[in-house]
């Protein structure tokens, strides 16, 4: 799965990663692959509506499934708030974040 993250993340990535981009992208995939390998077995084994929270509440008991449930929609929260922002940066490229400062003042 490719998100909106790759229309922003190569350049920084590239700048902090440098020749070994590759590789991190590579062990991002896999990453990625294990991810996508395990929820699809948790789906066989659990079919029923409820994604994370159900697989967590069944294999965890209810405090864990409660908690990945949440977290779950947190992620997707913060993900949508990503897109939001990639898309931003396209739509109007002239407008950026606002910079923390980097002077400490008491």
């Amino acid at each position: 799965m490719i998100g909106a993250g790759v229309f922003v993340v190569f350049a920084p990535a590239a700048a902090s990663a440098g020749s070994w981009l590759p590789l991190a992208v590579a062990i991002a995939g896999f990453v990625a692959y294990c991810n996508a390998a395990a929820s699809a077995q948790l789906a066989a084994v659990h079919p029923h509506s409820g994604g994370t929270y159900i697989y967590g509440r069944r294999q965890l008991g209810p405090w864990p499934g409660f908690i990945a449930g949440w977290s779950f929609v947190t992620g997707k929260i913060a993900s949508c708030a990503a897109m939001a922002l990639t898309f931003g940066l396209y739509a109007a490229p002239g407008l950026r974040p606002p910079q923390p400062s980097r002077r400490w003042s008491p």
